[in-house]
């Protein structure tokens, strides 16, 4: 029997993402998964995540402030102790994977980088500061190997980095937040519109806003709920209190709750002004949701105008306002964009299908 290659990644952010790719890679792959506890514990419930394979999980405290003086160090060695044949991190601006890739530079180990951002958006993203634009800098320069959320994202990173030399592929960001199996669906309830998130400003709550009082003055039944946490929700809080067809959740929300929130709406709004991919949309597709999304950054390399969604162009409210419109006034639309987004999650977005193609990559790469 052939030896099985093997993967180490390297994650202290991304946990959900990270062991979800972990659990489709370990079908071909002896794989080692480096977690960082808190992000672990803050994001989606990882015993719901199956798994065909078993594969090697460690979970360590990767903050100065939480232990990291043992955690980092650890950390590290879990990697080199492995032997992996391979090593892939997340780009992301914190020192700990930029000084692991450095380490490793002094190697020969082929070193994947997933770059989530490769042309920073306008607000809270890598590389929206000097020091996160060294780290993101240091990252690149130390990776053989870079993969990009879609074919536009490929055209982004080499205009940011011109000077990188290495391989870049396109590796789809897989479905997030996806119920557990044994969980009865939810269905939507008419007229409902989800804006989910981190609110920064890029993602386009003002133009959301915007567009919901469009929709009021044409008398279009909605119910728009704006959950998540950020910036824009305390500069927005006033004018959507003001807003009779708009729920605001500002809290923390469950897994199981999230899940819920996804598919009891019957369509989820991404306006944002610029962004490069979505975690956002992975979860609207996971759970079996159409999109009215802004045509920008490496969207439209996921969301088909028509099959899947609807395209818009970013910071047009009145544009917006008609997409959503049209979906929550025919039934045969919005049950087509459905079918397409379940279509999407169980193709493109499929983790086992994302690992089969990255799996191509790493023996390309490890040869």
């Amino acid at each position: 029997m052939a030896k099985r290659l093997r993967v180490a990644i390297y994650a202290p952010h991304f946990a959900e993402y990270s062991y979800r790719l972990a659990a489709g890679l370990a079908r071909r792959c002896e794989v080692r998964l480096v977690l960082n506890r808190k992000d672990a514990n803050q994001q989606w419930d990882l015993s719901w995540i199956p798994s065909s394979e078993p594969f090697d999980t460690r979970v360590r405290d990767l903050s100065i402030r939480r232990f990291g003086a043992i955690g980092l160090p650890s950390s590290f060695l879990d990697v080199l102790a492995f032997r992996p044949d391979i090593v892939h991190c997340h780009e992301c601006p914190e020192y700990f994977t930029a000084g692991l890739m450095e380490l490793l530079r002094l190697t020969s180990l082929p070193r994947v980088l997933t770059v989530h951002d490769a042309i920073p958006h306008s607000e809270g993203g890598s590389g929206t500061n000097s020091t996160e634009e060294r780290l993101r800098k240091r990252m690149r320069a130390a990776a053989t190997h870079i993969t990009v959320h879609g074919q536009s994202c490929i055209s982004d990173f080499r205009k940011a980095s011109p000077g990188y030399v290495g391989e870049i592929t396109s590796s789809m960001h897989g479905v997030l937040m996806v119920p557990r199996t044994d969980t009865a669906a939810v269905q939507s309830i008419k007229g409902r519109i989800l804006f989910f998130g981190r609110m920064w400003a890029y993602k386009g709550l003002d133009v959301f806003l915007d567009a919901i009082d469009l929709l009021a003055k044409r008398r279009v039944r909605h119910h728009a709920v704006v959950a998540g946490r950020g910036p824009e929700m305390v500069r927005l809080t006033t004018r959507m209190a003001a807003m009779p067809t708009i729920e605001t959740i500002d809290a923390y929300i469950s897994a199981a709750d999230t899940s819920t929130l996804f598919q009891s709406a019957e369509v989820v709004a991404l306006p944002y002004k610029d962004a490069t991919q979505s975690g956002v949309l992975a979860s609207a597709f996971g759970n079996h949701r159409p999109v009215v999304a802004s045509a920008t950054g490496g969207i439209p390399d996921v969301v088909t105008d028509g099959i899947n969604g609807l395209l818009v162009p970013p910071g047009d409210a009145t544009a917006l306002a008609d997409a959503l419109e049209r979906v929550l006034t025919s039934r045969s639309l919005a049950a087509s964009l459905t079918d397409g987004a379940r279509e999407t999650a169980q193709g493109s977005l499929n983790w086992d299908h994302i690992a089969d193609n990255l799996f191509t990559s790493y023996r390309r790469v490890a040869a």
